[in-house]
């Protein structure tokens, strides 16, 4: 390969290797995260109240 065709690369193969476990860990992160935050947003209720309490939902 000539010099002109080597620098139009950005990367290498040996970077790109070196560079793929952090992606698969990130992508791994990132998957976990989200999945905690849709799991929390899901289990999430309403506060509990006693009846006639300032905090209650108003009944309209």
């Amino acid at each position: 390969m000539d010099q002109a065709s080597q620098r139009k690369k950005s990367f290498s193969r040996r970077t790109f290797l070196k560079g793929l476990p952090i992606g698969i860990i990130g992508a791994a992160a990132i998957s976990i995260v989200g999945s905690r935050m849709i799991a929390s947003a899901l289990n999430r209720r309403p506060p509990l109240s006693k009846k006639g309490s300032i905090f209650s939902p108003k009944d309209v």
